[in-house]
């Protein structure tokens, strides 16, 4: 079992290295990989084929061919409404999908008064769940950030020829081994963790040094 588990990783790795972004055809594959990423004029970018801040959640379900779990999410006082896409398959690769919503103010709280069930969540978060008109009324709106967690754990070598070598390398703030690989001019913040699940966060590259300027933060407070 174990030598089985053992090649598949490999197999999956493998794809990450060796992978054609040409099809039969000779016609290019249209972004199904993590580092397709696209920058876009006024500091916007598209991945995976999703505009961030322009594509509707309703044209993702096409894009990747597969259906959300839509929830409302309460941390430490403040909402946000998220998309869960797991496991789908792109180009030969697995991973899920966690897309942050662009609603207003008042649409997260009326999703929240409207809610029937609630719980919390194993970091003492609050959960609300949508009824069937709030996850009509959720795919109508724009995604805005994206949180993609590949199936396979992913190496340093394979992030520097995939992705090419980062603007910025930060170690993570957490007691887990591992980094943040930045790269300002794709908005990804590519979070390498020695043990556990790779994350690969996308924001509009415009608005990467809100993400940027806390993690620089906290590195020159260890020195």
């Amino acid at each position: 079992m174990k030598h089985i588990f053992i090649i598949g990783v490999a197999v999956v790795l493998l794809l990450f290295f060796m992978v054609n972004k040409k099809t039969d055809n000779d016609k290019p594959i249209v972004e199904k990989y993590p580092w397709q990423v696209t920058v876009l004029p006024a500091g916007r970018s598209r991945v995976f084929g999703v505009v961030l801040s322009e594509t509707l959640l309703k044209d993702i379900d096409v894009i990747l061919k597969n259906r959300p779990t839509i929830a409302l999410f309460e941390t430490n006082g403040k909402l946000s409404l998220e998309a869960y896409y797991k496991n789908v398959s792109l180009g030969g690769l697995i991973g899920s999908f966690i897309f942050t919503l662009n609603a207003t103010d008042a649409e997260l709280n009326e999703i929240k008064q409207g809610s029937s069930k609630k719980k919390r969540t194993e970091n003492n978060n609050i959960r609300y769940e949508l009824d069937k008109q709030a996850t009509d009324n959720a795919k109508e709106l724009t995604v805005n950030n994206l949180n993609y967690i590949p199936t396979a754990q992913l190496d340093e070598e394979t992030i520097l020829k995939r992705f090419g070598e980062p603007a910025h390398k930060i170690k993570l703030k957490t007691q887990e081994a591992g980094w943040h690989y930045l790269y300002p001019e794709k908005g990804l913040d590519l979070i390498y963790k020695e043990e556990g699940k790779e994350v690969l966060q996308y924001v509009l590259p415009k608005d990467f040094n809100a993400l940027l300027e806390p993690l620089q933060s906290l590195q020159n407070q260890k020195h």
